[in-house]
């Protein structure tokens, strides 16, 4: 079966199509996501954005940081430094009650490779143990804040809980289950 015949114009056409679908994808995945390239995995800006939309005021924030942190393995036979590269997003609405559209984004790091990476809905986002990270949804009222803990291990999640976060006791316990 023979392709129909294209005009060199209409290729052109079609490639310059595809070329900016896919810039503009690769765009919003970088401002929603925190998606980026390989060559900007080792910096970390913040940004701040203002837009109108409607009668509503929106105040846009990314902020990116890193965080090293000394992962043990079994039995502490081996430490290594584990580089998180964090982004927190936030989009707030003036005026409006209830949380903000927000979401934390966190990739391991070895050199300029992404191991593993988890993205969850929530303001906040800090390492809790050496093995444990947390996120944490504000949202108020009867539905109470959701903790939600991490492994870094593997950036799987393990445990959400709402109202409080975990006691001492209960982290000790959640970080003594992770395999390594």
């Amino acid at each position: 079966m023979q392709l129909p015949h294209l005009s060199s114009k209409r290729a052109a056409f079609v490639a310059l199509i595809v070329l900016v679908v896919a810039v503009a994808e690769f765009l919003a995945f970088e401002g929603t996501v925190g998606v980026s390239l390989p060559s900007d995995r080792n910096s970390a800006l913040s940004r701040l954005e203002i837009k109108a939309r409607g009668t509503d005021i929106h105040f846009i924030t990314q902020n990116k940081r890193f965080t090293v942190v000394d992962y043990w393995y079994a039995h502490g036979t081996r430490r290594e430094a584990l580089v998180l590269r964090e982004s927190f997003f936030m989009d707030r609405v003036d005026g409006r009650e209830g949380p903000p559209d927000a979401t934390v984004t966190v990739e391991a790091m070895q050199g300029n490779r992404v191991t593993w990476a988890f993205h969850e809905a929530g303001e906040r986002g800090d390492v809790v143990t050496n093995k444990l990270y947390m996120v944490t949804k504000f949202n108020g009222g009867e539905i109470g804040t959701l903790y939600t803990y991490f492994s870094l291990a593997n950036g799987q999640k393990l445990r959400s809980n709402q109202y409080v976060p975990l006691s001492t006791r209960e982290l000790e316990a959640l970080d003594l289950s992770i395999d390594n």
